[in-house]
């Protein structure tokens, strides 16, 4: 045995006690039937530290109706993939619904479309028309139906040419044989499903990070996992999902990272080091902008409109030149 090692489940994670252990000292002539305290032996064991938890997710779409994401949050999941789009011409009426809940109820959001075969642009413009916000996260949902690989690169180049970001590739490992085992390793963000048997909460499912769902294929290493299509989340049964690292590492892989220390006002309006900045009494925005509008206001009083436009009168004020 090892230190902090499960040996078996007893009658507080079911109704009964299987085989276990337990530390006993038995006193007679060896010990001069004196007490002895383990603690000293207890004390000598490495403490086991816990496995991070992964971060979990559902993905829904209008098959599971109305989710109730407030309860999903609660429950603590952290990010959901919510039906978008199919092909070039289905949208998802709940996908509205779902992405605003999603905002509000502080999910990680991402907005999924069903790749069909063919018609690329056709299903680009689907996506486009119908996420109603072009900085959600996409992901491709690859699999029966969507064609071969040459097709998802198709899809994917086309959303990208709208302006949207293809983040994720639900890409399962089936579907990657049943099209002959392509080399996948320019999908983005290979999202891989493999399910265990039975039907509960998502911690309670969970095989672990070692389990054979995280194995890599087609070049590629899956970053999110669906480990069950049998998930009980907020009264109903959804797929679930983890990924293995934090809120941030999730955030920064989808490009939702928060914005880091953003640069300084007055660095922002005219530069770091500024040649005029001197004239900008003690480099305060707000005698900056006092200043500013006194240049414009002597500007105009000069009619110089004629012979110089905003954009040069603001080039000389940035220069450091006079009036």
């Amino acid at each position: 045995m090892t230190a902090g090692q499960q040996v078996a489940s007893v009658g507080s994670e079911g109704q009964s006690s299987g085989p276990h252990a337990h530390l006993c000292v038995y006193l007679g002539p060896l010990t001069q039937r004196h007490a002895i305290d383990p603690l000293a032996w207890i004390g000598q064991a490495t403490e086991q530290e816990g496995a991070p938890m992964p971060l979990w997710g559902v993905d829904i779409s209008n098959n599971n109706g109305a989710v109730d994401l407030a309860q999903v949050r609660a429950e603590g999941f952290e990010f959901v993939a919510a039906k978008v789009t199919e092909g070039s011409s289905f949208n998802d009426s709940f996908w509205p619904r779902n992405r605003d809940a999603a905002r509000a109820n502080g999910l990680i959001l991402i907005g999924y479309h069903y790749v069909r075969d063919g018609d690329a642009e056709g299903q680009a413009a689907n996506l486009a028309a119908h996420i109603g916000d072009p900085a959600v996260p996409v992901a491709l949902d690859f699999e029966a139906n969507s064609g071969g690989w040459a097709n998802f690169q198709a899809v994917s180049a086309a959303v990208q040419r709208r302006g949207m970001r293809v983040a994720l590739s639900y890409v399962p490992r089936w579907y990657w044989q049943q099209i002959g085992s392509p080399d996948i390793s320019g999908a983005p963000g290979l999202w891989a499903s493999a399910y265990v048997n039975g039907s509960g909460y998502a911690s309670v499912l969970y095989p672990g990070d070692d389990w054979r769902g995280w194995e890599p294929y087609g070049g590629n290493e899956p970053i999110i996992l669906q480990f069950s299509s049998s998930g009980h989340v907020a009264g109903k049964t959804v797929d679930v999902n983890a990924f293995r690292g934090t809120r941030e590492d999730l955030l920064a892989l989808l490009g939702t990272a928060a914005p880091t220390q953003p640069t300084a006002s007055l660095d922002q309006l005219v530069g770091s080091g500024f040649a005029g900045g001197e004239q900008l009494y003690g480099n305060s925005v707000v005698d900056f902008l006092r200043y500013l509008s006194d240049f414009l206001s002597e500007w105009r009083e000069e009619q110089r409109t004629a012979e110089q436009t905003m954009a040069e009168a603001l080039a000389c004020l940035v220069q450091g030149e006079g009036k």
